[in-house]
């Protein structure tokens, strides 16, 4: 026969313990908030500056044309 173990289920340790979590996963979500607003505005400044190039690289070649 197997040995069976059984271990008891998680329960959270009262309302002071609950609330640690929320408050928790309340400093996550807004970390995670802010980590997204500064990645939308990198990838804002990246597509800003290869279109910058993509622009410089026209005018040369028509400048270049005349």
């Amino acid at each position: 026969m197997l040995n069976k173990t059984r271990t008891a289920p998680c329960r959270v340790g009262g309302a002071e313990t609950a609330e640690e979590i929320i408050g928790v996963l309340t400093a996550i979500s807004v970390v995670s908030k802010r980590m997204a607003k500064k990645l939308a505005l990198l990838e804002q400044r990246s597509a800003r500056k290869e279109d910058g190039k993509s622009n410089e690289r026209s005018g040369r070649l028509s400048h270049n044309a005349d």
